[in-house]
């Protein structure tokens, strides 16, 4: 059956106080959910912090990053920091990877070589995590040989997250899951699963190796024309973080619209302007968004794509905080996506 999660998007997880991440992570237990994500956002709360408060506070929710990066920390801290909220928690740690963005500017980091950069980060955490005191010279990412000051759990399952082609593939060659966040449209996630199901060949896995997780941007309110708007947030996040390549906005059938393609690429980032320029149609085709009947519905469609493992992520309509939103998502859509 399938699974449930939920966690904060970066923009959004910076109105929310560590308290408040740790009450949110009790609520999604107590309503049966699976899994609860911190996002690893520059400049907001450090989320090693509120996923050990979360930890505190739950007792079964598996607990993830959505998503670190290779960059910003040297993967031995990632190893490090992981296999810490792994002891702590009691086994419920899980490494959400991805390429990042977040922050690069303001400490001069650039996004390069991507791929290479989560192979070997990936590679190096779980050799750190199973004792393994090797180097590596690799192309993005060194290390001079050690061990890890103590003993971990060595197979803490690691999921990368991707909207792109060959980071798709390389979740399926070597990830234990992909956290999809190429839309809702069942184009798209075809696109990304036969990327991901390439993967998988080329590694010699047996098919259906990776487990299917997806990032869904969700709105609710009674007036869906208000939540439609305001999961644009979310859009805007997947359009402005995969610029100049669209690949999986074609695999859906859409096209950056030309005003709002030349203004990204005249390199302005203004939120509000951005969002003004993105239409409904991507909105369609990348979140879910409605009343309730509207979300739960759209919610059933997703796990006809054979998405396991739905990470819902809120993004608040009108008056309602973020906190606020999922209480209303657990209690008003899962329900009816669960009896469907």
């Amino acid at each position: 059956s399938a699974r449930f999660g939920a966690g904060f998007l970066g923009n959004v997880s910076g109105t929310v106080t560590v308290p408040e991440v740790a009450r949110t992570a009790e609520l999604c237990e107590r309503h049966g959910l699976d899994s609860f994500w911190v996002a690893d956002q520059r400049w907001m709360r450090d989320p090693y912090v509120s996923l050990a408060a979360a930890a505190t506070r739950t007792g079964r929710l598996l607990l993830g990053t959505r998503v670190t990066d290779p960059y910003v920390r040297h993967p031995a801290l990632t190893a490090v920091a992981m296999a810490s909220l792994d002891e702590l928690s009691g086994g419920r740690a899980v490494l959400g990877i991805g390429s990042g963005g977040s922050g690069f500017a303001q400490i001069g980091l650039r996004r390069e070589r991507p791929v290479a950069a989560l192979r070997e980060a990936i590679g190096l955490i779980r050799q750190l995590w199973r004792g393994d005191p090797a180097a590596l010279d690799g192309e993005v990412v060194r290390w001079n040989g050690g061990r890890l000051g103590f003993d971990c759990r060595p197979d803490i399952p690691v999921v990368l997250a991707t909207r792109g082609p060959r980071l798709l593939e390389l979740a399926g060659e070597l990830a234990d899951g992909a956290i999809i966040a190429a839309g809702t449209s069942p184009e798209a996630i075809a696109w990304a699963r036969e990327r991901i199901a390439a993967g998988e060949r080329r590694a010699g896995r047996d098919p259906g190796a990776t487990e299917l997780l997806h990032m869904t941007y969700v709105s609710l309110d009674r007036d869906p024309r208000l939540a439609r708007q305001a999961v644009k947030q979310g859009v805007l996040g997947a359009v402005v973080g995969s610029h100049p390549r669209y690949d999986f906005l074609r695999a859906a059938g859409l096209e950056v619209p030309p005003g709002l393609l030349g203004y990204l690429e005249s390199g302005q980032r203004d939120r509000r302007r951005i969002i003004e320029l993105i239409p409904d149609a991507m909105v369609d085709k990348l979140a879910v968004a409605g009343t309730a009947d509207d979300c739960a519905e759209q919610l059933a469609r997703l796990l006809d794509q054979g998405i396991q493992h739905v990470l819902l992520a809120p993004i608040p309509a009108g008056e309602r905080g973020a906190a606020a939103m999922l209480e209303q998502v657990l209690t008003r859509v899962l329900p009816a996506v669960r009896a469907a």
